[in-house]
């Protein structure tokens, strides 16, 4: 049976440096390889450089950036084309503009853009971004939260629960004791799993070295510090159970998308009614996470974003069938 075309050959990513933002669109781009088998790139714009000199990198013909490539091509091919450039991030928006209209490729922005729709060919905006009642555009795609780099297909799960701890934020506070207890009520909730407490760049230093886990449980540290590029996506495929504090909203998306039981531990909230608060608020009103001390349980049915973001954008532009999700592409990032 003979593959059906596409026109969808190469992606180019421009990455502020932010690992959030960056993860949000290689994950577009990785999902939209699978269904096409384009490739893809990541080319870095420096924040520090003037709005000018980061067009001109983000448009240039030729790139110093990290290449994905399809199978059939040598591991030194160079896309001499592109079709499809993605970003997300204020500082990418005026490079993305540029890029598409000097590479005369399509354009897709990540998040609320600080210029007008009419810049881009399309926008995915999370819901709680926009007002109450706003419903999908031309070019405009509402999303249920951050999108990211879990894959679609999933390994079976292990007995194996999982509890990431963020740290404060312009949105939230931080308070160890509580949640210390929190952690400790958790772990001892489901004592058949082997847990694994992970914290990350924003947790107080000293907090998880202190934290006192159960000694009859099976349970371990992890510093961020100490884990490969990976691991994080890894753990969550295999976790049966996701605890993430709510300061880290997109983990807690992340959780949802690998198909764990997600469970929100507490944090004392800085704004009320903040961006943040808003997207967890969807996701325990649709059932796809608890707050605690409810214990969470597996949603019904699969919740991935970002995939069914890349098949509104190979329907609208790509002719091709749109949920074919073929393995991974060989990545090199």
């Amino acid at each position: 049976m003979t593959a059906p075309a596409f026109d969808l050959r190469h992606i180019r990513v421009l990455s502020d440096g932010r690992p959030g933002h960056e993860n949000q669109s290689v994950g577009l781009a990785l999902a939209l390889a699978r269904r096409t088998g384009a490739t893809y790139e990541v080319v870095k714009l420096d924040p520090a450089e003037n709005v000018f000199k980061r067009m001109r990198v983000a448009a240039a013909g030729e790139v110093k950036a990290d290449l994905v490539n399809r199978p059939d091509h040598g591991q030194d091919a160079r896309a001499t084309f592109t079709d499809l450039v993605i970003a997300a991030g204020h500082r990418t928006h005026l490079p993305l503009w540029w890029a598409a209209r000097k590479l005369r490729a399509r354009s897709v922005v990540i998040m609320k853009p600080s210029l007008p729709l009419a810049c881009f060919d399309l926008a995915l905006v999370p819901r709680h971004d926009v007002g109450i009642g706003e419903v999908d555009t031309q070019r405009r795609v509402l999303t249920r939260g951050a999108l990211n780099r879990v894959p679609e297909e999933l390994p079976l799960k292990a007995a194996a629960g999982l509890v990431l701890i963020g740290g404060p934020s312009k949105h939230h506070g931080w308070d160890s004791q509580r949640l210390a207890v929190q952690i400790a009520e958790v772990l001892a909730a489901q004592p058949e799993l082997e847990w694994t407490v992970a914290d990350s760049r924003r947790t107080p230093d000293g907090f998880l070295a202190s934290l006192a886990l159960p000694v009859e449980l099976r349970t371990k540290k992890v510093q961020h510090q100490t884990t490969l590029p990976g691991w994080l996506a890894e753990e969550l495929a295999r976790s049966q159970v996701v605890w993430v504090t709510e300061d880290s909203v997109s983990m807690v998306h992340e959780a949802v998308t690998a198909g764990a039981a997600t469970g929100v531990l507490w944090a004392p909230a800085l704004r009320e009614n903040s961006r943040t608060g808003r997207a967890l608020n969807g996701l325990v009103e649709a059932g796809l996470a608890v707050r605690f001390p409810a214990l969470p349980r597996a949603a019904t049915g699969r919740f991935h974003e970002t995939g069914r973001c890349a098949d509104a954008i190979v329907s609208r532009w790509y002719g091709a069938k749109a949920g074919r999700t073929p393995s991974d592409p060989a990545i090199s990032l």
